[in-house]
């Protein structure tokens, strides 16, 4: 992964941003380029980032019964790393790269960070945040509810 600064583009939780808001997000976190087959993140290791798809194609992926099963994938304007961010701890699946990549990637420290300096954009960016990843829990309840019947509709 090589880091690249710039300013975040106009995507995901960022798409209500002005661009000078863009731009003091943007350096509060880093840019990196990834390649088919580089891990950002590792199921079971320490995750305490919140990051943003700028570009290429990823596979969120879990091993959790001993083979690889692929759970979604990403796209540039996708977010992942909601969960960790808010409660940091281990990462429950992993997220591989699937193509040439950009991400960009905030820590929890410097969001604390970027909380103080910024407390007007900084509730902006937290209500998109809460808001992506609660249509995410709605989409896997769904899916939760569907394979439970479709497990019950088997016997």
């Amino acid at each position: 992964m090589s880091a690249e600064p710039s300013t975040l583009p106009e995507m995901g939780f960022a798409s209500d941003f002005d661009a000078e808001e863009r731009a003091q997000l943007g350096h509060f976190g880093e840019f990196f380029s990834l390649s088919d087959g580089d891990v950002l993140i590792q199921e079971g290791q320490t995750q305490d980032s919140l990051f943003l798809v700028i570009m290429g194609n990823f596979h969120v992926q879990t091993e959790a019964t001993g083979r690889t099963i692929l759970l979604g994938t990403l796209k540039a304007g996708s977010t992942v790393g909601e969960v960790n961010i808010f409660d940091p701890g281990n990462a429950s699946a992993s997220v591989v790269c699937r193509s040439i990549g950009e991400v960009w990637k905030i820590d929890r420290t410097r969001l604390e960070q970027y909380l103080d300096a910024h407390p007007r954009t900084a509730s902006k960016l937290l209500v998109n945040v809460s808001t992506q990843l609660s249509k995410r829990l709605r989409r896997t309840n769904e899916k939760v509810a569907m394979a439970r019947e479709a497990m019950l509709d088997s016997f």
